[in-house]
């Protein structure tokens, strides 16, 4: 098998949308080492409900006039600093044994009709829409040690992270001097309906841009995140501040990250602040270090998913 085209299916552009940022990134990168790849609006697979069809045909329609707009009258937001071109091919193409279509774990089914599919985990499967609705033979990809073990017949798992980080490092450093900090900065997020244990008053950031949370951050002492697992906890100890995460419940500290390296710099509930404070600029510098490691991973991950299919196909012949 000789990859030849890769469609990433995604969420138009949005700095303050995690999932949005690395699947624009992703495209970005693999264009650099070379691939023909391509973004293409997201869709899911939608399935009619006897109960209630009217809505989920309204659903469905939406969904059309959304992918149509963005395709032929360019109402699709994207970063202009990636080069990331949007697919204007035929969908029917993309059921080729040398095309790659990646989904992020919200799509449900293969609306694409690919016949590679690589699903990026994200998040958990299912965590947003409380569906999980792969096929057999998809390659399961992992953003990081967070998302869980999934296990679903015929679908397979990949050995290797596909870590992709775009970080706006500009807006996240320590203040050059030394400021008196007060206060408490919040993040709520995915964390919403968790029961309120941090100090008030409180700054809360949620939909603020990178250039103000940054600039709270630098000030304030602590940033409590209901988000378990937002990239913002990070940014945090970029900045200085003592990073604090509210635990789920029932989650302890290894089933929330595994690996002690993704936890270093942030407390996990408020009796972990030692740690965070002690762990901080080993946190710092292992980010700097990801930021130059991205175009890495993505090589070793696409070589275990080119090999992955190829075998496959193999198999199958």
């Amino acid at each position: 098998m000789g990859v030849n085209r890769i469609v990433i299916v995604t969420p138009a552009y949005c700095e303050k949308v995690g999932g949005a940022v690395v699947l624009h990134k992703l495209c970005d990168i693999l264009r650099n080492q070379g691939y023909d790849a391509s973004l293409y609006p997201f869709v899911t697979c939608v399935e009619l409900s006897q109960r209630n069809w009217f809505a989920t045909l309204l659903i469905f329609l939406k969904q059309i006039l959304r992918v149509r707009l963005a395709l032929f009258a360019s109402k699709f937001a994207v970063n202009r600093n990636f080069n990331t071109p949007i697919f204007h091919g035929k969908v029917s193409s993309l059921n080729d044994e040398n095309t790659i279509v990646v989904y992020p774990e919200t799509v449900n089914g293969n609306p694409l009709l690919a016949k590679n599919v690589v699903r990026w985990l994200l998040h958990q499967p299912g965590f947003h829409t409380g569906n999980i609705s792969f096929s057999r033979g998809d390659l399961l990809v992992k953003f990081n040690s967070a998302i869980k073990d999934v296990q679903l017949d015929g679908v397979s798992v990949a050995s290797q992270e596909l870590k992709v980080i775009h970080y706006p490092l500009e807006h996240y450093f320590k203040p050059s001097n030394v400021v008196e900090r007060k206060g408490v900065a919040v993040c709520i997020r995915k964390g919403a309906g968790k029961k309120f244990v941090h100090d008030e008053p409180a700054i809360v950031i949620d939909g603020l841009s990178h250039e103000d949370t940054g600039e709270i951050l630098r000030n304030v002492k602590y940033f409590v995140s209901y988000d378990t697992y937002t990239a913002y906890s990070l940014f945090a100890v970029l900045c200085g501040c003592i990073s604090i995460v509210v635990p789920d419940e029932n989650q302890t500290e290894e089933q929330w990250y595994p690996k002690v390296e993704d936890r270093w710099g942030i407390a996990y509930g408020y009796d972990n602040i030692p740690f965070a404070e002690q762990t901080a600029e080993l946190q710092i510098n292992r980010i700097r270090q990801q930021v130059e490691a991205v175009e890495e991973n993505v090589s070793r991950s696409f070589t275990e998913i080119e090999s992955f299919f190829r075998k496959s196909q193999q198999a199958e012949n």
